[in-house]
């Protein structure tokens, strides 16, 4: 048995690590081989540096993709790699594999800057012991008909799908509020391009785009613009989206099958951090649930706290510790812990450490 990496695979292997991934990714679930085209931004001949592979035998068998990005919370600007594409082929499992190819990401992660690194996994407990943890808190409010109503309208409201030209004036709301990824334009188009059951609204004033509503299926997963916009715009898509002749008392027996629900039930997601749109939905009472924002390693800890402005602070990597020192303590945490402590919601340690933790968020636009 010969075995060839990790290493960056090279272009003419492009086609062979798409069919690979597809195979893990897609194919073994029975769905169709799309991942190259949900994710054109990773998996590019230009992203092929930020890939690693392991050839076994002539043959991609193990491979995992990173996407270098910036993102912002007020004045800090952190350098953020997504973690997608983890695959290692069924037959060469639990060969070590995919914790090779990990290793050799986190080692470009280093090359590249990132002071952190996200990732969403079914299987979190492997993750864990390479240093990742569920951090930050995001929240989701949930729409139905016993609660949409409350919402205001605007018989005057001019909105509409968004069109191509709309993507500047998309950007410049999101940058606006300076929480997320950094989008140019042209990065937006390509992250909001045509998807099934997926759009981008957006809502007039003048003749200008003021706001949007980012949607996929009943569900929106991102905004932009003031509450006096985004309210409205959506209570319209909630509306349009149910039938109120619809019977809601039955349900056939293929729709009890399928799930399907007798009315539109909708979600709209949202940062942590209180703004327009969150606090005039608590205004309303509308219901609201916590998450993780998602798995997070921190990459390099000194730079993270100074990225924040915290120069009371200091971090550094001790191989699995991460040791934190405030005034004259000194904190010894395991990596997960101290992404717990940084990002929290949960506290690993008592008291807790003044001004953690740190505003995060990362828009679902902006997570592979």
């Amino acid at each position: 048995m010969t075995e060839d990496g990790p290493r960056t695979p090279r272009a003419d292997e492009f086609d062979e690590l798409l069919a690979q991934v597809n195979g893990v990714m897609r194919e073994e679930v029975a769905a169709a081989p799309t991942y190259g085209e949900e994710w054109p931004r990773i998996y590019c001949l230009e992203n092929l540096v930020n890939i690693r592979v392991i050839r076994v035998d002539g043959r991609i068998v193990s491979s995992a993709a990173i996407y270098p990005h910036e993102v912002r919370f007020g004045e800090a600007r952190l350098r953020v790699g997504g973690i997608t594409g983890v695959a290692t082929d069924a037959a060469f499992r639990r060969r070590g594999y995919g914790t090779r190819v990990m290793q050799a990401c986190i080692e470009r992660m280093a090359e590249l800057g990132c002071h952190l690194s996200l990732l969403g996994s079914g299987v979190p407990s492997w993750y864990r012991k390479l240093g990742w943890e569920y951090a930050g808190v995001e929240r989701s409010y949930q729409f139905s008909r016993g609660n949409r109503h409350l919402l205001p309208t605007d018989a005057g409201l001019v909105m509409r799908e968004a069109e191509d030209g709309d993507f500047e004036a998309l950007a410049a709301i999101h940058a606006a509020r300076a929480l997320g990824g950094v989008r140019s334009p042209d990065l937006l188009r390509s992250m909001w391009g045509p998807k099934p059951g997926a759009a981008v609204w957006v809502a007039l004033l003048d003749g200008k785009v003021q706001a949007y509503l980012r949607v996929r299926g009943t569900s929106v997963t991102e905004y932009g613009g003031p509450a006096e916009l985004v309210l409205p715009m959506l209570s319209r898509l909630l509306e349009s989206w149910d039938d109120p002749a619809v019977w809601t008392s039955t349900r056939s027996i293929e729709e009890r099958h399928a799930n399907v629900k007798p009315t539109v039930h909708a979600s709209l997601d949202a940062p942590w951090r209180p703004d327009d749109v969150t606090e005039a939905l608590d205004a309303l009472g509308i219901l609201q649930s916590a998450g993780y924002v998602r798995m997070i390693r921190i990459e390099d800890p000194q730079a993270l706290v100074r990225a924040y402005g915290r120069t009371d602070l200091a971090a550094r990597a001790e191989g699995d510790q991460i040791v934190v020192q405030t005034g004259d303590h000194e904190l010894r945490l395991s990596r997960t812990d101290a992404v717990k402590l940084l990002f929290g919601p949960e506290r690993p340690i008592t008291p807790d450490v003044s001004g953690l933790p740190f505003v995060f968020h990362v828009w679902t636009a902006d997570r592979v």
